[in-house]
């Protein structure tokens, strides 16, 4: 089989300068800045079920992990419930990398 000179990109039409700083616009719609970004962020969406929950005291940071990950996460810890209410057990947080005091909640069904 033989290669064609004209294969590649370079068989499509250009780009005119003049269109490709501006937004695509249909009708009177105005362009949704913020569209694409709420789309596929993950902010204030619930955790699946069966997901454990893990918010570090040092680094304020509130991570989401499967099971088998917040196991190797907290190989080995600290967990006391008793004398520490809030963050009760000293594991690495998965969002510092730091061993610190986090919460844990799991997500039941």
């Amino acid at each position: 089989m033989t290669q064609r000179k004209d294969a590649g990109f370079d068989r499509l039409r250009r780009r005119s300068p003049h269109f490709v700083d501006q937004p695509i616009v249909i009708g009177d719609a105005v362009p949704d800045q913020e569209g694409k970004r709420a789309l596929f962020s993950a902010a204030d969406q619930p955790a699946s079920t069966g997901a454990v929950t893990i918010d570090c005291s040092a680094c304020g940071a509130r991570s989401v992990v499967s099971v088998r990950q917040a196991v190797r996460l907290a190989v080995p810890s600290v967990h006391v419930p008793v004398l520490r209410r809030g963050h009760a057990s000293w594991m690495r947080c998965p969002a510092c990398r730091r061993r610190s005091w986090v919460r844990l909640e799991i997500q039941l069904p």
